[in-house]
């Protein structure tokens, strides 16, 4: 993309415990395609890191003295086991966000409750856990119903 929305935070600003005294911890995120697209991530991996580092230092972030750097491209991630490299499973289109995300419930197969990132309510920690909740709470109702 040639203007990513990125989201960066600075964690050891809640938590000072999370870098040494007088340092930072910066997370940034920037979405990327997934391995079913057409980057060559050997040898865009660091030009776009590059581009990457200096967006965040140019948004005022402090990043003069990094002494720590992890970097996680689609290759990375599909060493981990995610499918085709993308943490976030389903693509960031509007339609496969938020409640357009597939139901967590499939009527045809009765009690089989999905649960995760790629069914509702979506991406990121507080989301999987919301999902967790819902999926138990279809799972309980399910077992009400069957007995």
């Amino acid at each position: 993309m040639a203007d990513p929305s990125i989201l960066v935070t600075v964690h050891s600003l809640d938590d000072p415990g999370l870098a040494p005294p007088g340092c930072s911890s910066i997370y940034a995120l920037e979405p990327t395609p997934n391995l079913a697209g057409d980057v060559d991530w050997a040898r865009e991996r660091a030009p776009l890191a590059d581009r990457l580092r200096a967006r965040v230092a140019t948004l005022g972030y402090p990043t003069a003295d990094v002494v720590v750097e992890e970097l996680y491209d689609p290759t990375d991630w599909e060493r981990m086991g995610m499918e085709r490299g993308t943490p976030f499973a389903l693509a960031h289109t509007f339609f496969q966000t938020g409640p357009f995300r597939p139901d967590n419930v499939d009527r045809r197969v009765p009690g089989l409750v999905f649960v995760g990132s790629s069914t509702l309510p979506g991406v990121g920690v507080p989301m999987v856990l919301v999902s967790g909740m819902l999926a138990a709470r279809r799972v309980d109702e399910y077992a009400g119903a069957s007995r």
